[in-house]
């Protein structure tokens, strides 16, 4: 089923850069009312002032997905403001590297709690919502190519991409009776600013080389999975390889994987950047 976007009204967590930016400006295009939430309040303004300047329907809440009733505030300040919700994407999320043996379960932990926890506060709030009014709604979860295939140094982050994944694939059986799709996108490395605010504990930056889609295109499928939903979106060349050749050959990628700890464990140890970085795990970054 094709579904109209004009006029609906979609929630965006983790709005205040990146993906999540991009994708409410891509629904604002499509004539969309637009909710935007995040933990950086002027740039959530910021973000509502130009949708608004150019005739767009928005508003702000400042809300930090980990936090069960901040999440049930931004549900119901989306139906207060524009009668009923259309569209969730739940977006936000946090990085983290680090050694499992090195890491801390509360660090651990929290990573699953923005990641997966708040993507299920949110779903769980939009839900009982969807079920009561005309039409349903659609539901787009934001994974990684980290939730089908794990990696070293990304136990926290593999974990709530994975359990994100299987959370969603559940989901989607359950409700789709109900008018309720549920979709998963599998991003791989997109240009955005988990790589220079992602804690990371290895000592090593992610190089600037490294290729990344970007946001905007990104933001154009998510939009696109809103209007057409499909039940799983796996992009784009980076994290298609990954994912065929993971499904082809897994004892292959293990191994492969598995071999190349000894040369990142060097490689580490020769870096200049020892420096561990807190990145935004429990406060967010202000940047430019």
């Amino acid at each position: 089923m094709i579904r109209k976007l004009s006029g609906t009204t979609v929630i965006i967590t983790g709005a205040t850069s990146g993906i999540g930016r991009e994708t409410a400006l891509e629904f604002a295009r499509a004539a969309a009312n637009v909710v935007v939430a995040g933990r950086r309040a002027a740039r959530l303004r910021q973000l509502v002032t130009e949708i608004e300047s150019v005739g767009g329907k928005a508003a702000a809440v400042t809300c930090d997905v980990a936090d069960q009733s901040q999440v049930n505030d931004l549900i119901e300040s989306a139906v207060e403001r524009f009668g009923r919700i259309d569209t969730l994407v739940n977006n936000a999320g946090v990085g983290f590297a680090e050694r499992f043996d090195q890491m801390t379960v509360e660090d651990f932990r929290r990573v699953l709690d923005v990641n997966f926890w708040g993507a299920v506060y949110a779903s769980h709030a939009a839900v009982s919502r969807m079920l009561r009014q005309r039409g349903g709604g659609v539901i787009i979860n934001v994974s990684s190519i980290f939730g089908k295939r794990g990696i070293p140094f990304q136990t926290a982050y593999c974990a709530s991409k994975f359990a994100l994944a299987g959370f969603s694939e559940a989901l989607r059986t359950e409700v789709m009776s109900n008018g309720i799709d549920v979709s998963t996108i599998f991003p791989g490395a997109v240009e955005t600013e988990i790589f220079d605010s992602a804690t990371n504990h290895t000592g090593m930056e992610v190089p600037g080389l490294v290729p990344k889609f970007p946001a905007k295109a990104m933001a154009r499928i998510i939009v696109q999975t809103a209007r057409f939903p499909q039940p799983e979106v796996v992009m784009a060349l980076d994290a298609q390889a990954v994912n065929f050749f993971n499904t082809l050959a897994p004892g292959l990628m293990d191994l492969a994987l598995g071999w190349s700890v000894p040369f990142i464990e060097g490689m580490r140890r020769g870096s200049a950047s020892q420096t561990p970085s807190r990145g935004n795990l429990y406060q967010p970054l202000e940047k430019k």
